[in-house]
């Protein structure tokens, strides 16, 4: 109420009939300034709120403007500036076998109608029956107990609003005879894969494949498409030979924690494009090749996704051009709330192991592919093995972090965190439902430190701690290596946090000196409670008996491996309902195994890829670690608020 009395005054340029109502500041006059107080009030910012509290509402006088030592926090969710341009998913219908029967499941999406329901249809040898016997509301999956699992079965869903049927955009057909639980792509043979990009190359609302070729003398990028037709290879050219991890060659990729490389719609066309780091001798999917012949000279380049042929670049900061190339790793954010920017942290090594190190943000302005702005880390704040670009306050702008610092999406230092140095593992996202909306929280994992931190927890909005661990022999320098978040026990409220120290809740009470192995969370089952991938096996925390469950091996379910970390490839929510997949490879590389889960749920979450926060993870890889959201997902959570996106129309 008192925004919008505010709002008021300052459209009518009239005086403030209501002294203290919007006159925040207590200085008379009701202007900008008062806005200003107001809007950083309710984003929860560190602001004098002494006059509120004095004035409004014949409020008593108090000394002080509150006890908490976090921000003040509103719980609406303050007024977004824009809708952030996303791309097209279709509904993603997607069958595997269980081995009896065939588990269906497609996407709950943010632009449903309120109230929707759905039929499933089955198409088999010309002749299609429904399914279900009336609507289903409550879920987005169904098991098909009627099929013939040596046939070709064909998926599709209707909509159903108001008793009115409609039909949607996408369909699957699970081949006769299928491995259960498993879908398995053909691509060419080649050298060892470590990782795989998803993105929407020929813009029909479907998911299709990046993978690289690794440990080829040159290194090589080949698109497919999602039932496994090949599109193009990029040559990385000589500059790519170069691996080692922490100074690696100009145009190498996917080395130690540097990927160089993602996917993602940078100009908004309805086509997913590919992003890289090149330099001199880089060849593209149309048979022209980059030339820069001054050293060590690098560019960020935006490859056309349907045929291979580079689209745009813009140079690569030359600072320390003279120290040698840059590596590189990448995520997409959206800076401005509407526009994606691709943020490249950018690092190499001097003589005297020290690094320098630069965070450079790049999109397109008015049709042309720019740099947006460069942040340099001289003052070497903390960092880890991966960024986290995420609207850690609700504004609707997204922010770049570190372990131990924050750039706003203007490329200005917001904060940074003295006591955090380098730590192997780190996390943004809402840790409980409380939070949904209002602020994110942190947590990570040290390495070495002097003062005997092990692992912390903090307001990632303003870098204020929460909960520390400290070690009680601070002469002992732990290497934690590990942790992890998720809600693994529905006996404490939001996310646990655990790692090689033991299982806390996320306000540092210490549940167990036992847990889950501190790889990747995964949510693979049909309850609420997250899962775990380790070194291809699914792993569940039996919190009444502290102990770990196995849920799956990967070998198990068929021939495939993970990259030589123990991480899979690619793992996120790209097919079907809300539950994640996993993406490996066979072991000679020349095909692609994408797993999923076959365990029915009534938890009808929406598309976790149309989450803001989950989709900027998505495009991230570094050391892999797990994706996080911008709202709570575990025992006793709340349906998210509507993302605030545009869907791309081509």
């Amino acid at each position: 109420m008192d925004m919008i009395r505010l709002r008021q005054l300052l459209a009518e340029g009239t005086e403030d009939p209501l002294p203290g109502i919007a006159d925040m500041n207590a200085d008379g006059n009701t202007d900008a300034a008062d806005g200003q107080l107001m809007q950083d009030f309710l984003l929860g910012k560190n602001v004098d709120i002494q006059p509120y509290y004095k004035l409004s509402y014949n409020a008593p006088e108090i000394s002080e403007p509150a006890t908490d030592p976090e921000p003040a926090v509103t719980p609406v969710q303050p007024e977004k500036e824009g809708k952030r341009k996303m791309e097209y998913l279709d509904r993603g219908v997607y069958a595997v076998s269980t081995g009896k029967n065939i588990f269906v499941s497609w996407r709950s999406l943010a632009d449903d109608a309120d109230g929707m329901a759905f039929n499933v249809y089955r198409t088999t040898d010309g002749k299609s029956v429904k399914l279900n016997d009336k609507p289903i509301t409550d879920s987005t999956n169904f098991t098909d107990k009627t099929a013939d699992l040596k046939k070709n079965n064909t998926y599709a869903v209707k909509a159903v609003v108001n008793g009115k049927e409609s039909d949607t955009d996408g369909s699957y057909t699970l081949k006769g005879n299928s491995t259960a639980q498993v879908q398995i792509l053909d691509i060419k043979k080649g050298g060892e894969i470590h990782f795989v990009w998803a993105g929407d190359f020929n813009g029909d609302g479907a998911y299709d494949y990046l993978v690289d070729r690794c440990a080829d003398n040159n290194q090589k990028l080949e698109a497919y498409l999602n039932d496994g037709t090949y599109l193009w290879t990029v040559d990385m050219g000589v500059n790519s030979e170069n691996k080692n991890n922490i100074t690696p060659g100009a145009s190498t990729i996917d080395v130690g924690m540097w990927d160089g490389v993602t996917t993602y719609d940078m100009d908004s066309d309805g086509y997913c494009d590919v992003i890289v780091r090149i330099a001199d001798g880089v060849k593209f999917g149309d048979g022209k090749t980059y030339k820069n012949t001054k050293t060590n000279a690098q560019a960020i380049a935006v490859i056309d996704g349907r045929t291979g042929a580079l689209k745009a670049e813009a140079p690569v900061p030359d600072d320390y051009i003279k120290i040698g190339p840059m590596a590189c790793m990448m995520e997409i954010g959206y800076l401005d709330g509407v526009n994606p920017s691709v943020i490249c942290w950018l690092k190499n090594r001097n003589k005297n192991k020290s690094f320098n190190s630069i965070n450079a943000a790049y999109g397109y302005e008015n049709g042309k592919f720019t740099m947006r702005w460069k942040y340099d880390n001289k003052n070497s704040y903390a960092e880890a093995h991966q960024i986290r670009v995420a609207d850690d306050d609700y504004d609707g702008k997204d922010e770049v972090l570190h372990m131990g610092y924050c750039i706003d999406g203007n490329g200005k230092l917001r904060y940074h965190m003295d006591d955090i140095i380098h730590g192997d593992r780190w996390f943004v996202g809402s840790f409980k439902n409380a939070n949904n909306g209002k602020q994110m929280m942190g947590y990570g994992v040290q390495q070495r430190h002097t003062g005997g931190l092990l692992e912390y927890i903090y307001n990632a909005a303003t870098g204020k701690i929460i909960w520390t661990n400290y070690s009680k022999d601070t002469k002992e320098l732990i290497d934690v290596g590990r942790g992890n978040v998720g809600d693994i026990d529905p006996r404490y409220e939001g996310y646990e946090c655990w790692s090689f120290q033991g299982l806390y809740t996320n306000e540092g009470k210490k549940i167990s000196s036992d847990n889950l192995y501190p790889s990747i969370r995964l949510w693979w089952d049909g309850d609420a409670l997250a899962e775990s991938y380790n070194d291809g096996k699914i792993e569940k925390w039996d919190y009444k008996n502290t102990a770990t469950l196995r849920i799956a091996s990967t070998w198990k379910m068929t021939d495939c491996k993970g990259s030589y970390r123990g991480a899979p490839m690619f793992y996120g929510d790209i097919l079907g309902d809300w539950r994640e997949e996993v993406i490996m490879t066979s072991a000679d590389y020349s095909k692609l195994v994408i797993l999923s889960t076959a365990d029915e749920t009534k938890i009808k979450l929406p598309c976790l890829a149309q989450d803001p926060c989950y989709r900027n993870c998505m495009t991230a890889k570094g050391y892999y670690q797990s994706h996080m959201t911008s709202f709570y997902i575990g025992d006793g959570m709340d349906m998210p608020f509507a993302p605030d996106i545009a869907i791309i129309k081509k």
